[in-house]
């Protein structure tokens, strides 16, 4: 961001990146899924980082004609991070215009959301009211089964008073991708996710550990490691 090579001052520099972004497997093969990792970008500006993103993918939509649009999914992770319910500075509130439009007008230009979070009760209510379909996993809290229900429609009655005792792995299923709202088991991956979630039993019962304060002060300073 502050210290850019020539390449980004380039013509081409946009063309290249949308492209990325964007282009579909049959142009890139095996990348048909692309994986944007902003987990080292500062909290304070993370809003506006991924609402650039998808911005910059909507509106390239918009520009192709009808009949060679591709259809794309963003896909939210974490989302009650960058898409809050509550913004308290105008970068978040940058940041959620962009989504609340992609949400609104996405379909028209082959643009789709998936909003993915642990605390629903925290994400924007304007986003989660534009969705067509929901998978709700185990939710205990009753602040975020409040929010599920109110989302669901009324004729489901107490098909919402599953979410507190779904197992792992368990989650009820309402939308268009469903002919019937349904409590569905979801088959574990192959591949299984790299998940930084640590082990703390393991951890505490070891006799020793590996002194690791000073390298992570230092990419603190650099904020990279």
């Amino acid at each position: 961001m502050f210290n850019e090579g020539k390449e980004v001052l380039s013509y081409d520099y946009m063309d290249n990146l949308s492209k990325k972004l964007m282009h579909s497997s049959s142009l890139q093969p095996q990348k048909g899924i692309k994986i944007i990792d902003f987990s080292e970008v500062p909290s304070d500006v993370l809003p506006l980082m991924v609402s650039l993103v998808g911005r910059l993918v909507f509106s390239i939509q918009q520009w192709i004609k009808k009949e060679d649009r591709h259809p794309i999914a963003l896909f939210c992770d974490e989302a009650h991070l960058y898409l809050p319910e509550k913004t308290g500075t105008s970068i978040e509130n940058a940041g959620l215009e962009n989504f609340e439009r992609i949400a609104k007008e996405g379909r028209k230009y082959g643009v789709g959301l998936v909003v993915i979070s642990q605390r629903p009760a925290e994400v924007n209510r304007t986003i989660l009211s534009q969705s067509n379909n929901f998978i709700a996993m185990r939710l205990t809290n009753a602040e975020d089964q409040a929010v599920i229900k109110r989302l669901l429609p009324d004729s489901l009655g107490g098909f919402s008073e599953l979410l507190p005792i779904l197992d792992v792995g368990e989650a009820l299923v309402v939308g268009d991708a469903s002919l019937l709202p349904s409590r569905i088991k979801i088959t574990s991956p192959r591949c299984k996710p790299n998940s930084a979630t640590i082990d703390f039993w393991d951890e505490w019962q070891k006799t020793s550990n590996k002194d690791v304060i000073s390298e992570a002060i230092e990419a603190l300073r650099k904020q990279s490691r």
